[in-house]
């Protein structure tokens, strides 16, 4: 009898050594997941950050062909107006940074080396640079099309005030004729 409950009390305790490790063993597997999840959060993320980007390049294009429009239609012999932007880039952030320069003499020769960390901050979802500006994305080119495309005169002042207007230059404006209506 005695050796019947030393048995049991082995399978006791060898049942808690099994939950001890089954849970040992749960546990290892959760930090491995918490570890994943980050990375699939990341991710998300930044394919939301590229979408936004683009959102805002067709933005920026969408806003900024309406006021030319508005603009253009405005000049005597325009007539009825269409623009159209090519972006050559999107728009382009400018972080703070710390910089130093260290220079050295040996003998005649002088090395300089440029060290860069951008400055953070801690943020809701953790450390985030600090935004000085962001530039508006670069031109490539403009094209316009209106009732008076055909006229030099009209074309020509068209052209000076969207390369004045967006600091592109003349070359890479044009303006041409739009088909009438009846057409």
């Amino acid at each position: 009898m005695q050796k019947l409950s030393k048995l049991k009390e082995l399978f006791k305790a060898e049942k808690r050594v099994r939950i001890l490790a089954a849970l040992g063993a749960l546990g290892i597997l959760l930090l491995c997941l918490s570890e994943l999840l980050p990375n699939m959060h990341s991710d998300q993320k930044e394919a939301a950050q590229k979408a936004n980007m683009q959102t805002d390049v067709d933005d920026f294009c969408t806003q900024t062909e309406k006021k030319l429009s508005e603009l253009i239609a405005q000049v005597e012999g325009a007539g009825r107006v269409q623009v159209m932007l090519t972006i050559e880039s999107s728009d382009e952030k400018i972080y703070a940074a710390d910089e130093k320069t260290n220079a050295k003499t040996d003998g005649d020769a002088e090395q300089k080396s440029y060290d860069s960390q951008y400055v953070l901050v801690d943020g809701d979802s953790g450390d985030t640079g600090i935004l000085l500006k962001t530039n508006a994305p670069k031109i490539k080119g403009v094209i316009i099309v209106c009732d008076g495309g055909e006229n030099p005169t009209v074309a020509n002042q068209i052209t000076n005030a969207v390369s004045a207007a967006l600091g592109v230059g003349a070359n890479r404006v044009s303006v041409l004729k739009m088909k009438s209506a009846e057409e």
